[in-house]
């Protein structure tokens, strides 16, 4: 009996770490209008976060790796949406429901197996057609699918952008 209640214990435990959303604060969900809503308009992706010296990555290689994330961050919100979502500069008030994602944490993890992929923390808001903010939530991607690009800090920062994403698209189809 003991041994059984340890084993569903311990499954419980692996199953809560492999959730594929990982809400590091919720503000605002309206879950019924973010899923009647059928159309976004979807800011480029912004990364706020500064790799601190220790991480010795040149301002240039730096800013290479973010205007990669961005694309990788649209084209797997594109894949991952089922909704009609039009990638914007600018969003002028009125016109749609907004997607914008601020990444303002990193951590480039290492590669140790469990929990050495990094991650990336961003704020997620969503504002509708009448300016009501109808999502605001700070979200964690991991790296922790990564594969063979685990290997290296590029391929485990990439995939935690990446898995933002489909965190993202998760909400917007699904309003959770």
């Amino acid at each position: 009996m003991r041994t059984t209640l340890c084993l569903a214990l311990l499954a419980l435990l692996a199953f809560s770490g492999c959730s594929s959303r990982n809400v590091v604060e919720m503000n605002t969900q309206n879950t019924a209008a973010l899923q009647v809503t059928g159309s976004y308009y979807v800011l480029p992706l912004e990364v706020e976060f500064k790799p601190p010296q220790a991480w010795e990555i040149e301002q240039a290689e730096w800013q290479a790796w973010v205007d990669t994330w961005k694309i990788d961050f649209r084209e797997e919100l594109r894949t991952e949406c089922y909704k009609t979502l039009t990638f914007v500069d600018k969003a002028e008030p009125g016109e749609a429901a907004v997607v914008r994602c601020v990444i303002y944490e990193m951590d480039k993890g290492g590669f140790s197996g469990f929990g050495g992929n990094g991650f990336a923390r961003a704020h997620i808001t969503v504002v509708d057609q009448d300016g009501k903010t109808i999502y605001d939530a700070k979200l964690e991607g991991t790296g922790a699918n990564s594969g063979f690009e685990s290997t290296v800090v590029r391929g485990r920062m990439k995939f935690a952008v990446l898995n933002l994403a489909r965190q993202i698209a998760d909400v917007l189809e699904n309003g959770e």
